[in-house]
């Protein structure tokens, strides 16, 4: 029996285990560690938009479709193991032009994949979404919500029934998991914190996300509006989320509110006018870890110990095929 021991239980530590019970030629024993609980990390913060045109240019992501496939076979297991949905019901994401630089960057991205985007006037826009903006948009049908929360639970289910352990406690140095056969590193931002991983060019980036109460007799936003901020309903569709910012100087992880609302505000009105009556009820904040490339990273650090980050604001798209990737370089 072989024992594998994998740093993070977010989105990319989970899927690595996943795909290791399903990969691997031999006898495993795979634990997780993590200081702050199952997917309570910059993971179990995310939003959950899914769709591989992300960025300014709303172009097509390197491996985007590969992520998403990827992803998706997730997605499915998830929900089977919990016997619930973990995305939204109706698919489907209205990037909104708010500027003539967007304007040109999504149209032109809307005529290069005529069958997978469509550039919509203004008032098509309204009607998908009343209370917009009233400009036009870019259509991305595939788009879906992932309710974060629940697509981890669900991850971690599937990983439990199958053996899978986990221990609440921040590994501080790689050496404190010799007695393992593999370590594989996951954990995201936090993975620099480790002496080992010291000298990775990773930056990370905080993340902070508004949460407002939804108005009772309102009609929930059919469909999330993306632009130079994005705002959709949560899970439960009482609130809705504005988010992100994306903060290179910080002090720590924890929610900075009043500096969120600097950031975050005038952009989210400008989306969507209605919002400036809504009251705001929370903030959540979490640290995004970022590489040179704005791609993931995958290395070897020493024969028996392996890394994977730099999802950055990417993590869903990203973590299934990544963990795919690593898993495939191992020879377990």
């Amino acid at each position: 029996m072989k024992k594998i021991a994998i740093i993070g239980a977010g989105f990319a530590g989970l899927a690595i285990a996943w795909q290791l019970l399903n990969s691997s030629k031999k006898q495993i024993q795979i634990t997780v560690f993590d200081g702050r609980g199952i997917g309570q990390g910059a993971s179990g913060k995310a939003v959950g938009l899914l769709h591989p045109f992300t960025g300014a240019h709303a172009k097509l992501n390197a491996m985007g479709d590969d992520g998403m496939h990827a992803t998706l076979e997730l997605l499915r297991h998830a929900a089977q193991a919990l016997g619930s949905p973990v995305t939204a019901n109706q698919g489907g994401i209205l990037r909104l032009a708010l500027t003539q630089q967007q304007e040109d960057n999504y149209k032109k991205s809307a005529a290069s994949h005529p069958h997978r985007l469509k550039w919509l006037a203004a008032e098509e826009c309204q009607a998908l979404v009343p209370g917009c903006a009233n400009v036009p948009c870019l259509w991305i049908e595939e788009g879906m919500t992932v309710y974060a929360a629940s697509y981890l639970k669900g991850l971690w289910k599937m990983c439990s029934e199958r053996g899978v352990e986990f221990v609440q406690q921040k590994v501080h140095s790689l050496q404190e998991l010799n007695h393992f056969d593999l370590t594989i590193v996951g954990a995201g931002a936090e993975s620099g914190d480790l002496p080992e991983l010291s000298a990775i060019p990773l930056k990370a980036v905080k993340g902070q996300v508004l949460e407002f109460a939804w108005p009772a007799g309102v009609e929930p936003l059919r469909y999330p509006l993306n632009s130079h901020v994005y705002i959709l309903m949560s899970e439960s569709k009482r609130t809705c989320l504005v988010g992100a910012t994306f903060e290179k100087v910080f002090a720590d992880d924890s929610p900075s509110v009043e500096i969120a609302k600097e950031e975050l505000l005038h952009k989210a009105f400008a989306l969507y006018p209605p919002l400036e009556t809504f009251s705001l009820i929370n903030c959540h904040a979490g640290l995004r870890a970022v590489t040179p490339q704005h791609l993931p990273l995958i290395k070897q650090i020493s024969p028996k110990q392996w890394l994977l980050t730099g999802l950055g604001s990417k993590g869903l798209l990203y973590h299934a095929l990544y963990a795919k990737k690593i898993v495939a370089l191992m020879d377990f």
